[in-house]
């Protein structure tokens, strides 16, 4: 099944509402690159730093890469979500995280964006 399409102005508004502000970090783990490519736009309008994580990355190495990313809100595929519980128990501190795909349970990127219609 495609992903579905993101547009930037509508989840610039998003990330806008989610309190992000210019300067700060947005870690993007994400495989679609047509998707990445639409937030990092709807996110660098807002002046926001877009660092994206590599999908191939894992454990503490993934965790290392967050860490140094000082990011605040993490979008991570629901399809990474193996990849992504392998930082788990290996930072101080976590940035708030969203889903972004089909057969998330909360914190909905797809839900989020829809109501944003």
């Amino acid at each position: 099944m495609p992903a579905a399409a993101i547009c930037p102005h509508r989840f610039s508004r998003w990330a806008w509402g989610e309190g992000l502000r210019v300067g700060q970090a947005v870690a993007l783990m994400v495989q679609d690159l047509g998707q990445a490519e639409a937030m990092r736009l709807g996110l660098t309008r807002l002046g926001l730093r877009v660092v994206c994580l590599d999908c191939a990355g894992r454990d503490q190495a993934l965790a290392d890469s967050l860490s140094e990313s000082g990011a605040v809100l993490a979008v991570v595929d629901t399809a990474l979500a193996d990849a992504y519980a392998g930082v788990l128990g290996r930072l101080a501190a976590y940035p708030a995280l969203w889903w972004n795909g089909p057969g998330a349970d909360y914190a909905s990127l797809d839900l989020a964006l829809a109501e944003q219609g």
